[in-house]
């Protein structure tokens, strides 16, 4: 059975670890060769290592998406080296807890372009290296975060994330008529080392009995939604912010009447 991205080239960014090492671990598992891309020299080399142990191709790319003018140069040796880019999985983010109040504006400057500047700056270079094959899929990562208000977190992330989801649907309509498919996926709370240290082993389970499903997302969930839409079984879905969150988005908080 030939594997559903045998001979397509993929690039996934901040694919160092968690959702990025995931996706760009599970496309090469499918059969893509995958170009990855993260900030740490280490981190890249290691998912690399991760793919090639498991036979899979992968060339790391190490830099900086926020830096002016890296995205560009990023695509420029994934176009290089293999001649087409097929699958783009924006996925660098990051965030922190702090208050608006307590925002002072080179953190939201640079929390906004970190955020929503370099998922820009992905689609961009994706859709003008798509447009002449004429084929293509763009997948960026959003959060819940951007969809609704979660306390505590800082305020940049929401709305950065609010942008994705926005950027995506621009992104779908314009380049459609080029054959090139643009979608979101939606993560909300994934389990990770620093989570879980972060909330502590008790308010972990606390959180996870809330969640509908009562298990907590793991990065491997998310890949399986960014491979799922660039692959050929979601032809025809585009423009798309799919939650990969355990049900928590359908939930609607209600304030405590019981006291």
């Amino acid at each position: 059975m030939t594997p559903r991205f045998a001979e397509r080239v993929a690039l996934v960014t901040g694919a160092g670890s968690g959702i990025g090492q995931a996706t760009a671990a599970l496309l090469a598992r499918d059969g893509a060769i995958v170009a990855l891309n993260d900030i740490s020299s280490a981190s890249a080399g290691a998912t690399a290592e991760l793919i090639r142990d498991s036979g899979g191709t992968a060339h790391p790319i190490v830099g900086d998406v926020t830096v002016p003018g890296f995205v560009d140069e990023l695509f420029e040796e994934v176009l290089a080296r293999y001649g087409r880019v097929d699958i783009v999985h924006n996925n660098v983010g990051f965030g922190g807890n702090r208050s608006i109040a307590d925002t002072d504006d080179d953190v939201w400057h640079h929390g906004l372009d970190g955020n929503l500047g370099a998922t820009f700056r992905g689609v961009r270079a994706a859709i003008r290296a798509m447009t002449p094959q004429r084929r293509g899929v763009i997948v960026n990562t959003a959060s819940a975060a951007g969809v609704r208000k979660v306390p505590g977190v800082i305020p940049y992330y929401g709305v950065a994330k609010a942008g994705v989801i926005q950027l995506t649907r621009e992104a779908a309509v314009e380049a459609g008529e080029f054959g090139i498919r643009v979608n979101a996926v939606v993560p909300g709370a994934v389990r990770t080392p620093a989570f879980e240290s972060y909330l502590g082993a008790e308010r972990f389970e606390q959180y996870r009995e809330q969640l509908p499903l009562r298990r907590m997302a793991e990065a491997e969930d998310i890949a399986e939604a960014v491979a799922f839409l660039a692959s050929d079984s979601a032809a025809a879905i585009t423009g798309v912010a799919l939650p990969v969150d355990s049900g928590i988005s359908a939930v609607m908080h209600q304030p405590v009447m019981d006291r």
